[in-house]
């Protein structure tokens, strides 16, 4: 079994009111959201493991993405080669910022897909567990938690609501079979991951009964307040967060 590797994803987007990408939204303590979320992973990946964070070409950066280094993935790696190299040991946090181009004729693919990718061309033997940057509330358990329930399927991931196309595969971890299965989906011009997880039959758990709010989603500053005035009717002593919160938007 291939090792395990975190992945943040970052789409870039501006969120829908304030402009401000997702990303870089400020939470309780004013650092963004990238930033709380790599402590997530962190948590749960402690050093020397390496950190990896997606970022598309054209999102917008600030002084501590401009200092990390990249990883292109543009050697091919062997299941003997996939151990850190020597740079890798010495970074903590790497981007990829690979985009696999789409065919003519074929829909492009958005910033998950290009994400998912490029971590399956940096290592295609490796289980990706991704993080999409667009869950504030989101805690090292709930990283855990995916870990500790996954079996073999190819895909392991949250459920965000009941029925059909309830996966959220930004919320999981991916095989190298899934990943593939992805690639080849997006080759024929079907690059939506939701349907990959989907058509491979994935593993889908749920939240721990009073720990929903995990998959709380946040597009804004303001919907960060809302979101987070809501734990606090649930009991959850936030109460602080929501006065710095409001301060800082």
């Amino acid at each position: 079994m291939g090792a395990m590797r975190p992945l943040l994803l970052v789409s870039g987007s501006g969120s829908t009111r304030t402009g401000t990408p997702k990303h870089l939204l400020g939470m309780f303590d004013g650092a963004p959201l990238y930033r709380s979320q790599l402590e997530v992973l962190r948590q749960v990946f402690p050093e020397p493991q390496t950190i990896y964070m997606f970022l598309p070409p054209d999102a917008e950066t600030d002084a501590y993405l401009d200092s990390l280094p990249s990883g292109s993935g543009d050697t091919d790696r062997t299941p003997e080669s996939s151990q850190p190299d020597a740079d890798e040991k010495q970074t903590s946090v790497k981007l990829l910022r690979h985009i696999t181009p789409s065919k003519p004729g074929h829909p492009p693919a958005g910033p998950a897909t290009q994400g998912l990718l490029a971590a399956y061309k940096y290592d295609p033997w490796a289980n990706w567990v991704v993080v999409g940057c667009n869950y504030p509330l989101l805690p090292p358990d709930a990283v855990l938690h995916l870990v500790a329930n996954r079996d073999a399927a190819p895909v392991t991931c949250f459920r965000l609501f009941e029925g059909v196309g309830g996966y959220e595969p930004l919320l999981g971890i991916w095989a190298p079979a899934a990943l593939s299965r992805l690639a080849e989906r997006f080759a024929r011009g079907h690059p939506c991951p939701r349907e990959a997880a989907r058509e491979l039959d994935g593993l889908v758990i749920d939240a721990p009964p009073g720990c929903e709010w995990w998959l709380a989603e946040s597009g804004t500053v303001e919907d960060f307040v809302a979101v987070v005035e809501e734990e606090k009717k649930l009991g959850s002593g936030l109460e602080l967060a929501v006065e710095l919160t409001r301060e800082a938007a």
